[in-house]
């Protein structure tokens, strides 16, 4: 079982057969035994440290799938730029989707932001060279953002995306939400026998998991951006409460839609094409 105590009280236990993950933050302390029942049981354990995920316990015989790590790097050889195009199309389609909905539901004038996201969609198409298509990446950013900043509250004070030194409450929110599906999307690329390391669209760096940034950016709009815009547009003080965040998020992220795409990727390694998430 594990349990739970404060200051030498115990607060609940449970049964390791009911729990999904463990996250700790920075100031948690857990025992060696709670490390070892969850490997056994395939509970997943992820250090957070100001809102982000720092570390990840994984078990000591996970080497993935060779076949696919193999294929992984032939890939990355031979096709970087055709999978990086895909990860971006999938974000910017996914980023209209939502400047869609709002534009719909709050009679907001979006067209300009759509407008150039879709123009970008059909450029990056075109390109093979990955650090033009992280280019367009960019500059879709930038355009979406100003259309979120239309549709939150003004009361929010929210200007730009800031993802570090952010001090303004919707930016905070943001990057909780992000840290969240950090920890989600590296534990299904894990599950999927992927080589996290290996990226496609950023680039390789130690110690750095470039495959989990590259499968994030098809999730970021609809499963962390969306539901955050609309809790902010239904009461703006709810996105400064850490706990609301959590358990909002909680239920958007949703595990099953993120393993599916990560095993949809790791075939791809083995038998060619990729197709990003594409919201509706």
């Amino acid at each position: 079982m594990f349990y739970c105590k404060v200051k030498g009280r115990e607060i609940w236990r449970i049964s390791p057969a009911e729990v999904r993950s463990i996250i700790l933050l920075s100031d948690a302390i857990i025992s060696t035994n709670a490390i070892k029942l969850a490997n056994e049981f395939g509970v997943e354990m992820i250090f957070f440290e100001r809102g982000q995920p720092v570390a990840k316990v994984i078990n000591a015989k996970y080497g993935g799938s060779m076949r696919v790590w193999l294929n992984q790097l032939k890939t990355w050889k031979k096709r970087r730029s055709e999978i990086a195009r895909e990860f971006v199309r999938g974000k910017l389609h996914n980023q209209i989707v939502v400047l869609n909905y709002y534009r719909r539901k709050y009679d907001k004038d979006l067209v300009k932001e759509i407008g150039e996201l879709d123009r970008l969609r059909g450029e990056v198409l075109g390109l093979n060279d990955v650090k033009d298509i992280m280019g367009r990446e960019a500059e879709g950013a930038k355009w979406y953002w100003e259309g979120v900043r239309k549709i939150l509250p003004s009361s929010l004070h929210f200007k730009a995306r800031l993802k570090r030194g952010a001090k303004d409450t919707f930016n905070i929110a943001l990057n909780i939400g992000y840290g969240m599906l950090r920890s989600r999307v590296w534990g299904a690329v894990i599950s999927a026998g992927l080589n996290p390391y290996v990226g496609f669209l950023h680039s390789l760096r130690s110690g750095r998991v470039s495959l989990v940034f590259d499968l994030m950016e098809e999730f970021r709009s609809p499963f962390v951006d969306k539901p955050l815009i609309s809790k902010a547009r239904e009461d703006a003080e709810k996105v400064k409460d850490v706990k609301e965040i959590y358990s909002l998020l909680s239920s958007s992220i949703l595990e099953e839609e993120i393993y599916s795409q990560a095993r949809k990727l790791a075939e791809a390694m083995v038998d060619g094409e990729y197709r990003p998430y594409l919201s509706r």
